[in-house]
């Protein structure tokens, strides 16, 4: 093994400080930026006392991520509260009255055209928008609560759960299209 210049072992111990314990931080990957070979790399890491660095590195990694989940489970908790507060003020008005723009022309003195506002109770247009609206809403602030319990580790439970009972519908319903002969 030729010897490395103290250029290149300063170089080396920089990159195992920036980057051990990530992806792009591995001994091979550090030893091939470097064009020198694995057992250089970890003959400068033990001179330079960063021979535990790719274990704080991926530390410090696991930790980052840890942050990163828990912004993103806060996020979706709120856009979830949001969601369920879009459905229910969409609920209350969901029996009001809805505000019916027209364009008037007048003609003779008055010309031209002004704008009249009627209002009137809801009618199944706006029940069936409004319904659409918050099915939504709900529909995705549910989404919203599984994702969060299959990050949380806790929808591996309730899958396994819900695998067993739509296996044994599956089965009642093979069960149930057989005749009392073959069931025997």
């Amino acid at each position: 093994m030729a010897r490395l210049s103290d250029e290149l072992k300063a170089a080396i111990a920089e990159d195992i400080r920036a980057t051990a314990g990530t992806p792009e931080g591995s001994y091979r990957k550090i030893a091939g930026r470097h064009g020198v070979g694995l057992a250089s790399v970890q003959k400068v890491a033990q001179q330079n006392g960063l021979a535990d660095a790719w274990q704080n590195g991926q530390q410090q990694t696991a930790a980052a991520t840890s942050v990163k989940q828990t912004n993103a489970a806060e996020r979706r908790a709120q856009l979830q509260l949001d969601l369920l507060g879009d459905a229910q003020e969409l609920r209350g008005r969901l029996f009001g009255y809805v505000t019916h723009l027209h364009v008037v022309k007048n003609m003779g003195e008055n010309a031209g055209e002004s704008v009249e506002h009627t209002e009137l109770p809801s009618g199944p247009r706006e029940w069936r928008d409004t319904m659409s609206a918050i099915g939504i809403a709900s529909s995705k602030s549910v989404e919203l609560a599984r994702l969060e319990a299959e990050q949380a580790g806790t929808g591996q439970a309730s899958g396994l759960l819900e695998q067993f009972f739509q296996s044994l519908e599956r089965d009642r319903a093979e069960r149930d299209k057989q005749t009392p002969s073959e069931q025997g």
